[in-house]
Formats: structure tokens, C-alpha cells, sequence
């Protein structure tokens, strides 16, 4: 897909939550976010739902779900019952609401009937169904990004040639590349590069059939500096939050070594594998520069590096794309 789509869609949705009056909407009881509204929204719909529930439709987390609804029950828009599990609630709109959400109901409305003035019948229909599908993607895409797993290398023999398979598929079938047979023979003696601290340093990330479809690897250089290793993700699976998932296991294990600074080698004509790295604060170094611990790889010409608590703010700050 290409950048200038994406832009424009982007760019299309932002003008259409102004437009529609979501930054907008205030109450004289609850001046809170949309989130407010919408939940009170499908509370209204389905009388009874559960707290649990109303957080997978509105796709917030438990302890946010919880502080929402306490919000919504301290104003009187929403009442609940206990079930015979005390630590579940079944939520109901209260009169309050109902008043409220009859505001919401005109407001909306009223930004509809507006633009739609504007438009033919068969373009409301075509629009409709457009948003609908876009609608429809988005969750496809959510879910699979939701069923990728990742998990922490096994001594299992078998799972680690897995691992080097789907590698060398990548790095000969589609790269292209001059590698020789032990390039990736780290991953099967992975007791002397990867486990330290009583642990092992390497994952991989599988499909919700079981699949392996990336990896990832932090390497000690000494106490305070480490390399990132073998970061390979299957095409398929690439632009669905792969390899932002493993980075950021990666990031997290980095932080708790109490490591500062991570360094990666990677081939020269990878464009994209750079961008990516750029992408995400890495900043391009010399071979010089790099720590005497290092063991430059045989194809790697372009190197790497960043700060462990860069990192870790800048995948917090890209988490919401």
C-alpha cells in the first residue's frame, strides 16, 4: 500500500471525528472523552452487559473499562447489579442516561442529516457500505495482530531448526544472499550466545497455527551493552506489528539486565530493514564506533545503535499505529 493512501485515509478519518462532533460532545454532568460516550452507547443497546464485555467492544483494558464505568455509575448515567461472581458487574443505563443518551442520539443525528443533504441516495449507500468494509479490515487486522504470539526460546532441537529454517528461507529465497551453513548455527548453540542471567535471550513468534513467522535475539557484549540479533519476520506477516512486538520484548528483557545501549548489524542493500531501524530511533553508526565486543557479521556493512530507554519511548510512542 502506498504511503500517499495511507496519508489520505488517515487524513480522511481525522476530518470525519471532527466533523462528526466527537471532540465536541459535552455534558453538563460527565465532560469526559468519547470513550464515555460510546460506552454509554452499548450499555443502552444491550442492558446487562458486563463490564468485561463492554471493555472487548470498546477494546480498553480491564482497569481502564473499571474506571470508566465507576465514572459512569458516580453520575448516575449507569447503575449495576452483582452476579453470582461479585467481581463481575451487569450494567444498566438509569434514566440520567437515557437522557443523555438521547443528547447524544440528536447531536449525532443532526451532523448526519446534515451531510447527507448533500449527497444522492446512491451515494449514501455506497458510503455506508465503504465504511463498513473499512470497518470489517480493521478488526480482520486487529485480530491477527492479536493472535501473534511470541515465546521464549526451549532447548527443544526441533523448534530451534524451525527457527533457522524460516531464517534462511528469508535471507537465501528471498534476499538472495551468500550465506553459509553456520551463519545461523548461534540459534542451535544458543546456551553460549543467548542465555545469561538465568535465562534464555532469544525469542520467536508464531501464527495462531503454530507457525514460526519471526525472531528476535539480545547477545551480552559486556554489563552495560548488548547486540540485537537475528530480527527476521516472514513477508506475510510483515506491516502487522511482528516486529514491533519482538522489539519490544526485546527492549523490555534489555531494561531488566540493566543493559543502556544496543547495537545491530544488518547487509547493506536491506533498505527497508533500515527504514525500519530509523523508524524507530535507531541511529546509523560506523563500523568503527562499535564496541570491541562485537563480532561483525560476514555480510553486515551497515551498523546501528540506540539507547534502551530510547527505545522503550519510542515504541510507546508508536504502539497506537
Amino acid at each position: 500500500m502506498k504511503k500517499e493512501t495511507i496519508d489520505s485515509l488517515r487524513h480522511v478519518s481525522r476530518k470525519l471525528i471532527r466533523e462528526l462532533g466527537m471532540l465536541q460532545l459535552n455534558s453538563a454532568h460527565l465532560k469526559k472523552t468519547p470513550q464515555h460516550w460510546h460506552a454509554l452507547i452499548e450499555i443502552g443497546k444491550e442492558p446487562g452487559i458486563t463490564v468485561s464485555k463492554l471493555g472487548n467492544l470498546l477494546l480498553l483494558s480491564v482497569s481502564a473499562t473499571s474506571r470508566l464505568v465507576n465514572a459512569l455509575i458516580d453520575h448516575d448515567l449507569v447503575s449495576f447489579k452483582e452476579g453470582t461472581d461479585k467481581r463481575e458487574k451487569y450494567l444498566h443505563i438509569t434514566k440520567k442516561g437515557q437522557l443523555e443518551l438521547a443528547n447524544i442520539d440528536e447531536f449525532s443525528n443532526s451532523k448526519i442529516k446534515g451531510a447527507f443533504e448533500f449527497l444522492t441516495e446512491d451515494d449514501q449507500t455506497h458510503i455506508i457500505t465503504a465504511i463498513q468494509k473499512y470497518g470489517e479490515a480493521l478488526e480482520k487486522s486487529r485480530l491477527l495482530r492479536e493472535q501473534i504470539k511470541i515465546h521464549t526460546l526451549s532447548t527443544s532441537r526441533i523448534l530451534r531448526k524451525q527457527i533457522i529454517t524460516m531464517i534462511e528461507n528469508i535471507q537465501k529465497g528471498e534476499f538472495l544472499l551468500p550465506i553459509t551453513d553456520d551463519i545461523n548455527v548461534g540459534i542451535l548453540k544458543a546456551e553460549e550466545e543467548f542465555y545469561y542471567n538465568n535465562s534464555y535471550n532469544f525469542w520467536y513468534a508464531v501464527d495462531d497455527q503454530g507457525h514460526v513467522i519471526g525472531s528476535i535475539g539480545l547477545k551480552k557484549l559486556d554489563n552495560h551493552r548488548a547486540e540485537i540479533k537475528k530480527l527476521f519476520v516472514v513477508k506475510a506477516y510483515r506491516g502487522k506489528g511482528v516486529a514491533p512486538k519482538l522489539l519490544n520484548t526485546l527492549a523490555k528483557a534489555a531494561f531488566k539486565h540493566e543493559f543502556n545501549d544496543l547495537y545491530l548489524g544488518t547487509v547493506g542493500t536491506l533498505d527497508a530493514a533500515h527504514n525500519f531501524y530509523k523508524k524507530y530511533g535507531f541511529l546509523q553508526i560506523t563500523k568503527q564506533q562499535l564496541p570491541s565486543e562485537f563480532a561483525v557479521g560476514p555480510l553486515d556493512t551497515v551498523f546501528f545503535k540506540i539507547k534502551v530507554a530510547a527505545l522503550q519511548n519510542r515504541l510507546k510512542q508508536l504502539s497506537g499505529e
